[in-house]
């Protein structure tokens, strides 16, 4: 490993709790998405700017070594928690406390100076308690998506113990790192937390890796030169809602406006329909869509940024998002989004002008607000494209971690210094 991966002896260093995703992970596979993507870029991002960071994680694998650099002054570092295997979501919880003891080890060998404490999901949150307290440090949680809100819609596949789990944090005094004003809102309402104690803090896109390109050999490639293509990218689950974009596909071909559909992602483990890509694609043969219709799987980013570019549109028809980074992926690529008018997803589109806005859960409005974007006339499509990618400059990573500095006890003034280091 590098020495730049090291952080030696009295260099700030940030601890980031990661117990059930790793941000080295196949984006799209089971638990690893969105979080797993605001971790490894605000790592990368504060690494530009000289502060260190180590990111624990479950170790998955028995190959998987103690420490992997994840980039210039970034490492991700597996500590054994129960079994060196993949675990399903629900056998999680009771590996925490592994976890929380293998942390502690590690931390006491390594004689790191921390200076401050990150927790992700709620899984990590005991631990970044413990923490916290044992190291005197500022303690940060982020909860990405909370149990509260997710009750109200029906899903509550980790039963009681996260909605504990996440008050606790709350009563705990952790600094709450909300990633929009609707979940700093339910914190407050649904949890009891004090105003004071949330801090907004958008996440951004890679504007480098998502910028527009000319999809042109790619669509060759998959035998798309002609077609109009929606795109689904995200975990196949319930939550996300890929069976309503499927019935809403499904009406737009009774209609006569012939598309592709494609779907990136693999289902989690999150719920009983863990079988729900099976499912859906048994339901596609029955609706008699199977050359309409692809099951990409899981895809790295710089073929993800290619498909974005590729897709007439995307289509994100989630029952909650706390963020919704696809869609803001897509529109840095400039592609139109429809998207649920649910948490995050409505400050990241702007309805009308850089996709759709869908209210309730009616498949027709998909299909209506999908439409809409495939039969827009080509000066109307250009626009649209403009005003996604307008839209997404407005997210960035530099301005997350200007946010996230002065939580960690670290002066913005940093920057400058760690640009030059």
């Amino acid at each position: 490993m590098s020495s730049s991966s090291h952080p030696a002896h009295g260099e700030d260093t940030v601890a980031f709790l990661s117990l059930h995703a790793s941000p080295l992970a196949r984006l799209g596979k089971r638990e690893n998405g969105g979080l797993s993507v605001y971790v490894r870029a605000v790592c990368e991002e504060l690494g530009a700017r000289g502060v260190y960071t180590d990111v624990f994680v479950r170790r998955s694998d028995p190959d998987q070594p103690t420490e992997q650099a994840m980039g210039p002054r970034s490492r991700v570092i597996a500590v054994d928690a129960g079994p060196r295997r993949p675990l399903p979501k629900h056998q999680l919880p009771a590996t925490r406390q592994g976890y929380l003891q293998g942390v502690r080890a590690f931390i006491r060998r390594a004689q790191r100076r921390y200076v401050a404490v990150h927790s992700h999901y709620w899984l990590s949150a005991e631990a970044g308690s413990a923490l916290a307290s044992d190291l005197d440090l500022p303690w940060l949680h982020t909860a990405h998506t909370l149990a509260a809100v997710k009750a109200e819609l029906g899903f509550d596949g980790d039963g009681p113990e996260r909605l504990v789990a996440e008050r606790r944090a709350v009563t705990a005094g952790a600094r709450l790192v909300a990633n929009t004003r609707a979940e700093a809102q339910a914190l407050v309402c649904k949890y009891g937390a004090p105003q004071g104690q949330c801090v907004v803090v958008p996440p951004g896109v890679d504007l480098v890796q998502f910028q527009p390109r000319d999809p042109l050999r790619l669509r060759a490639r998959m035998g798309l030169e002609l077609e109009k293509v929606v795109l689904f990218a995200g975990r196949l689950e319930p939550l996300k809602g890929p069976d309503t974009l499927l019935d809403a596909f499904a009406l737009l071909h009774q209609q006569g406006l012939h598309a592709r559909l494609l779907f990136v992602g693999e289902a989690s483990s999150e719920g009983a329909r863990v079988g729900q890509r099976q499912e859906m694609q048994a339901r596609v043969e029955a609706l008699g869509l199977t050359d309409r219709v692809s099951f990409l799987g899981a895809q790295p980013q710089d073929r993800l940024a290619l498909l974005y570019c590729l897709a007439d549109v995307v289509v994100m028809p989630s029952h909650t998002e706390s963020f919704g980074l696809v869609a803001l992926e897509a529109q840095a690529c400039g592609t139109p989004v429809v998207a649920a008018a649910v948490g995050g997803l409505r400050d990241i589109v702007s309805d009308r002008h850089s996709g759709y806005l869908v209210a309730g859960r009616d498949p027709a409005d998909y299909a209506a607000a999908i439409r809409s974007v495939l039969t827009a006339p080509a000066e109307e499509v250009r626009e649209m494209r403009q005003a996604a990618w307008r839209r997404a400059q407005r997210f960035s990573w530099e301005r997350t971690v200007d946010i996230l500095l002065p939580e960690y006890g670290l002066a913005p003034a940093l920057a400058a210094a760690g640009q030059q280091a």
